[in-house]
């Protein structure tokens, strides 16, 4: 089954009608400038009225380790997702940090898809190793997974290396601008990304986001067979307020291709 978030939750009645429709995680954001934050205290209160067996993943952009593992204990959240510039390292120590929990929430990896249509000059040079998806590990030579890079002249190339699956549960391919880090409404080159899309799937689990819509999302994932999928404003009628209409008709978008595979 296709893991569906519906992204950007800022009040109960959104969250209990997403789950209501057959949501598999909420998305909660908790970042300054997006016009979708949420406080701790609201996204506590959100979720203590939705079901357990959801999902309830944290934005974060460039916060601090501390600063992400107080709002997963307060606000109860069970995933985190980074948005920004977060490298390995970080990554590494969130992934500590966040092993003392009884329960350890999973991470989820942004990735702007641009690196996948822009040249290299202007791409965002994205390396699962740097961001922590895999570690070099010589006990793991026999198992092999792909590393993406960006070629100079734009092209993306595979090379094969010892890596075992590192502290990133998920990586979601996502559209953004210099202003804005997600939640663009624009949707990326499918068809581009299309040939990557089961390496990607190879080393961990392929989300898709960034325009995605109820009248697009079942080329979306015909093109790209993603473990999931991701949409904030595709199913708002204003920022951070949902349109019931189109949060049902997304996922019965997906559902019906599902049954129809």
């Amino acid at each position: 089954m296709t893991w569906v978030k519906i992204c950007g939750i800022t009040n109960a009645d959104d969250a209990r009608a997403a789950v209501e429709a057959g949501a598999n995680a909420l998305g909660f954001v908790f970042y300054a400038n997006s016009p979708r934050q949420v406080t701790v205290e609201t996204a506590q209160s959100i979720i203590a009225q939705v079901s357990q067996r959801v999902d309830k993943v944290g934005v974060f952009v460039n916060e601090t380790v501390n600063g992400v593992s107080e709002i997963v204990k307060h606000a109860g959240l069970t995933a985190v997702q980074l948005h920004g510039d977060e490298n390995k390292e970080f990554s590494l120590s969130l992934f500590k940090a966040l092993s003392n929990r009884p329960s350890r929430p999973t991470i989820f990896r942004s990735c702007p898809a641009q690196i996948f249509d822009t040249p290299a000059e202007q791409s965002v040079g994205w390396d699962p190793v740097a961001v922590g998806l895999v570690e070099p590990d010589e006990a793991y030579k026999g198992k092999r997974v792909h590393k993406i890079h960006v070629a100079e002249n734009g092209d993306l190339f595979l090379e094969t290396h010892g890596f075992r699956p590192g502290v990133i549960s998920g990586i979601l391919l996502d559209s953004s601008t210099a202003e804005q880090r997600g939640g663009t409404g624009r949707k990326f080159d499918w068809e581009r990304v299309q040939p990557w899309a089961g390496v990607i799937n190879s080393i961990s689990k392929l989300i898709i986001a960034g325009g995605l819509r109820p009248s697009n999302v079942q080329e979306a994932i015909h093109i790209l067979h993603p473990w999931g999928v991701d949409v904030s404003s595709g199913v708002e009628h204003e920022p951070g307020k949902k349109d019931l209409k189109k949060v049902r008709a997304f996922i019965q978008a997906v559902r019906a291709m599902e049954e129809a595979s």
